[in-house]
């Protein structure tokens, strides 16, 4: 009879505990439930297991100066649902909130440093939810960095029975030697510094763009003199990008050059280093 009892009390005890995760964990999200801290199943609130169709992604530059900061996006999408949640976490740097997003708020409950989750559901917008936040690397140069994040997609109808959720894939970032700050945030892109950098013959450049645009991309020696038109007003959507440069293509001899994305309203400047 007393074994019954204690049976019956661990069952309501468990029943009002779920109930209150499910009441209170998601409108203002919560933290430490990434691959980070070595979890393939969710918090329970929105279901165990990840969907595969709901898609989680990491959209932003690979390569990130010691000590310096980009931005970065995050997109949760599936074919139906009304509002998402995210929760955000580094192995080495920092995730920080950004101006250009709101919605955000960094939370120190989780162990091993801060996260960034969510403070409300955010309503999606064609079966799509966006974040945006700042990411600052580690000081020390040539050591990797990760970025991790899950997701959830729910239909807000008090229940769980209709909550999706998934891991993103993990964002590994080179930290690399800064030239130029890269915290500068050039409102709807993002120009990372060439990698690697010195170079010879090759090195790769790569962008985000944040919204869809129109851009170019030149190359430029050190008197001014534009050597080639990379990417000739060509429109770009949303994404991250890169491409290689070869020196031997253009003639170029050692010594410093410059490249330049221009959008629409704006620009931005890069240098980089031929060491033949």
């Amino acid at each position: 009879m007393k074994l019954k009892t204690i049976i019956i009390s661990f069952i309501v005890l468990s029943f009002f505990t779920i109930t209150y995760i499910n009441l209170t964990a998601f409108p203002d999200g919560i933290t430490g439930f990434t691959k980070k801290n070595g979890f393939d199943f969710g918090c329970g609130c929105h279901g165990l297991d990840p969907t595969p169709n709901t898609n989680v992604r990491i959209l932003g530059p690979n390569q990130v100066g010691a000590g310096q900061s980009a931005t970065f996006q995050i997109k949760i999408s599936r074919p139906s649902f009304v509002a998402a949640g995210i929760d955000i976490a580094t192995s080495r740097g920092e995730v920080l909130l950004s101006s250009l997003d709101t919605t955000l708020r960094r939370d120190t409950s989780t162990a091993g440093g801060f996260e960034l989750t969510h403070k409300f559901p955010k309503p999606s917008s064609m079966d799509t939810v966006t974040w945006t936040f700042t990411y600052k690397a580690p000081e020390t140069v040539g050591v990797t960095d990760t970025i991790f994040a899950s997701g959830n997609a729910v239909f807000l109808d008090s229940g769980s029975s209709n909550d999706f959720w998934n891991f993103a894939d993990n964002k590994i970032i080179n930290v690399v030697v800064g030239i130029e700050n890269n915290s500068s945030v050039i409102r709807n892109f993002t120009l990372n510094q060439n990698y690697p950098n010195p170079f010879n013959p090759t090195t790769k450049i790569s962008f985000t763009i944040l919204k869809s645009d129109v851009i170019s991309l030149s190359l430029y020696d050190i008197s001014g003199k534009e050597i080639a038109k990379l990417i000739d007003n060509k429109l770009y959507n949303t994404g991250e990008y890169s491409m290689e440069l070869n020196s031997n293509n253009y003639s170029m001899a050692s010594g410093v050059y410059f490249y330049k994305l221009q959008t629409s309203d704006n620009s931005q400047i890069r240098k980089m280093v031929l060491n033949k």
